[in-house]
């Protein structure tokens, strides 16, 4: 028997040559030795070399040992974690796709302290052998480039990315992640956009179209203008261009809301409206002031609400088309109010009956020796409750009229309302609870409360703005 073992040059194979006649006795062992005289110790295929001897493959190499390969390393990874996507259409609105509100769930809106990405480290790899034994090392994996932009921390010793404010997700072409507290839009708020809900600041270049809803904690900048849609800072201001309701949509702003115009529109603010230019055909209430600046600055038909104070060029129109001025109020107090007095009036009128029912069955229980029968026992005691739960919810809203009314008596000093050119016939004037219908054209004039009625005084515009 003569035995040739040839090992590959990157030692990575081995093959065995056997000479033998047929009838020779060949071991296993004596083959194995064979492998191990010339440094085979590693991969060897037992399957083979018993292969050989069984099927008498002589003369011929067989592949009798393989290495195994290094496995190099991964490299590090950064993984953007996407928030889930909640599911909130109704199940009358399932199989319906409002294609204003898809394009929006391409932003990634993050809150503070939110996960936005997971760091992946690189991996050492797996070590290989060649057939002699040798271990080969493998290339490990290089560390992820990682760069933090803005308002952006590590977490969890290095391992996890997260937002340190409200804001949208941004990772720029080289990798950096920043999360921005200002939601640009380089056009119009449309079918490209999608609806905007955004916890932060929004600027907006172009217009925001019909039917479309813009939502911010902050405040809104629309470039251009806001088109019968609905515009809401929770938290902030909103300035636009023009504001043209068509009778639809809200603009509604925490603090101000600022425009060139604003026509058959709906719009709220808790402090200011300031309007450049001319108030048509709108719905205005203001906490504090609505004022139209300039030569432009004319309040025609609507009704408009301000706390204390409504100035502008001119208020009405020659057509005589009716507008309604009210001041001396914050628009939500003026509707608690309502609301007070209402529920006081049915409390006092469920009282009335519950009194006239507690009447009737003591009655009964003094004809009847201080008893009453089984069956009107427990109406009796939830008679009783029910008259004490009234009585307490009366007392409580008294005390909230009369701090509601207080505080009006208190703004009757500031309350003012300035045409600074012309207030035209058909308006109606509201300030507290006191009325002023004007049936003629008053050049220059200043409306307050003086001895507890609407003086109507001419305004020379010092210290008026």
């Amino acid at each position: 028997m003569r035995v040739q073992v040839k090992i590959s040059q990157d030692a990575m194979e081995a093959h065995m040559i056997v000479s033998a006649d047929q009838n020779e006795q060949i071991s296993k062992e004596e083959l194995l030795s064979q492998l191990k005289a010339h440094g085979v110790v590693y991969g060897i295929l037992e399957d083979a070399i018993e292969n050989i001897l069984k099927s008498k493959i002589f003369d011929r190499p067989v592949l009798v040992a393989v290495g195994k390969k290094p496995v190099d390393g991964s490299d590090g990874q950064i993984v953007i974690v996407k928030p889930e996507q909640t599911d909130e259409q109704s199940a009358s609105d399932k199989g319906r796709i409002d294609l204003r509100e898809l394009p929006r769930r391409m932003r990634t809106i993050v809150k503070a302290g939110q996960i936005i990405a997971e760091i992946i480290p690189p991996t050492e790899g797996e070590e290989g052998r060649n057939v002699l034994g040798r271990v080969l090392k493998p290339k490990p994996g290089k560390p992820p480039q990682l760069k933090l932009g803005k308002n952006v921390r590590l977490v969890e010793n290095g391992r996890k990315i997260v937002a340190a404010v409200d804001g949208i997700l941004v990772t720029t072409a080289d990798g950096t992640i920043d999360v921005n507290e200002v939601l640009n839009v380089q056009g119009d708020v449309d079918y490209s956009t999608g609806n905007i809900d955004f916890p932060g600041e929004v600027q907006i270049k172009g217009d925001v179209k019909p039917g479309f809803v813009v939502k911010a904690k902050a405040d809104v900048h629309v470039g251009g203008v806001i088109e019968a849609a609905t515009v809401i800072s929770f938290e902030g201001n909103v300035t636009a261009l023009g504001i043209k309701g068509r009778e639809k949509g809200l603009v509604k702003a925490k603090e101000e809301v600022r425009a060139k115009f604003v026509e058959n529109a709906v719009v709220e603010a808790g402090k200011e409206v300031i309007v450049d230019g001319p108030i048509t055909n709108s719905q205005i209430k203001a906490g504090e002031r609505v004022i139209a600046k300039g030569d432009k600055g004319v309040i025609a038909g609507g009704t408009i609400s301000a706390g204390y104070y409504i100035e502008a060029e001119e208020i009405g129109s020659e057509l005589g088309v009716r507008t309604h001025i009210e001041v001396g109020m914050e628009p939500e107090e003026r509707e608690r109010l309502k609301v007070l007095k209402a529920q006081m009036e049915l409390d006092r009128e469920n009282l009335n009956k519950l009194v006239n029912i507690y009447k009737t069955l003591k009655e009964i229980m003094d004809r009847n020796q201080g008893k009453l029968p089984p069956d009107k026992i427990e109406l009796f005691r939830k008679v009783g409750q029910s008259m004490i739960n009234l009585r307490s919810n009366i007392e409580t809203a008294e005390k909230e009229l009369e701090e509601i009314q207080r505080r009006m008596k208190q703004k009757y000093a500031s309350a003012k309302i300035v045409a600074r050119k012309m207030m035209h016939p058909g308006v109606e004037i509201c300030i507290f609870d006191k009325r002023y219908y004007n049936d003629k054209p008053l050049q220059r004039v200043l409306l307050v409360i003086e001895n507890d009625h609407i003086r109507v005084g001419g305004y020379s515009g010092a210290g008026e703005t």
